[in-house]
């Protein structure tokens, strides 16, 4: 493998990731603007869930990529004083990126099954085994050549928040199984680029560069997505047509469940 594919790949990296945040950025803003517009009393939405969720991805997203942009020049230049530093802190924040928006996947299931919790148990069981694959992988990966043992954990840790997202339909009973259809398939676009990582990890490729460095902007477009179209779903007027919507995000929720879930979810809850 040549020092300039290398190279090539790590400036795809930045290329994409730019492209992606900047997708981010204007989710995330679109988002918080609706939502804000929208609430009769916007002071209240400070500690809002998804106010929070939106500006934690936003910002561990924006982080993960500045650090991106910083390594590239000091692997252009040819330093490597900081080398090791920076790999720890992007596979933190690319770690922790994916616990945070799995468990914004789990608030939102909550949400939709009108606040049971029996359907969140195994889900919730699920993130906190990420959470332990998480810092085991952090544990390892402070110790010498630790690499094979790396890539172990970072397997385990994308397993676990692929299925994580079936784990909801085999708990799922009755009048829960249609809803947790729904996020399944909104999980469609995270859980192709998780196996998109499994495949490039196991086949040694290069590639791997980009699908794991690309894993924090994608799990926060997968969620902000959903918020977005929640926030564009509740700003129609009432009476418009909103048959045709395709099932690609939890916010499809909203159109082919309004008669059944909508009186009995709070105002400003969703």
């Amino acid at each position: 493998m040549s020092l300039m594919f290398v190279l090539g790949v790590n400036m795809a990296l930045v290329v994409l990731e730019t492209f992606l945040y900047a997708l981010l950025l204007v989710s995330a803003s679109t988002t918080l603007y609706l939502r804000f517009v929208r609430h009769e009393v916007p002071k209240l939405l400070v500690w809002n869930p998804v106010v929070l969720f939106t500006v934690l991805i936003s910002a561990m997203s924006g982080t993960h990529w500045i650090l991106t942009i910083v390594d590239f020049f000091d692997a252009f230049v040819g330093s490597e004083a900081h080398a090791d530093r920076f790999f720890n802190l992007q596979h933190l924040l690319g770690g922790l990126s994916v616990l945070i928006g799995d468990v914004a996947i789990v608030h939102r299931l909550w949400l939709i099954s009108n606040h049971s919790f029996s359907v969140i148990i195994v889900p919730i069981l699920a993130c906190l085994g990420l959470l332990i694959v998480e810092c085991a992988t952090t544990y390892v990966g402070n110790q010498p050549a630790a690499e094979a043992q790396i890539l172990v954990w970072v397997r385990a840790t994308w397993v676990l928040s692929l299925n994580q997202c079936f784990l909801y339909r085999a708990y799922g009973e009755g009048t829960h199984v249609p809803v947790l259809i729904v996020l399944l398939e909104s999980s469609a676009a995270w859980s192709i680029w998780g196996f998109f990582f499994g495949l490039t990890s196991e086949l040694g490729s290069p590639l791997v560069i980009i699908a794991a460095g690309l894993a924090p902007v994608m799990v926060g477009l997968t969620n902000l997505v959903i918020y977005l179209r929640v926030e564009l779903q509740c700003t129609r007027p009432q009476g418009s047509d909103l048959t045709g919507v395709a099932l690609t995000s939890s916010a499809s929720i909203i159109p082919y469940y309004a008669s059944r879930v909508s009186a009995q979810i709070p105002h400003g809850a969703a």
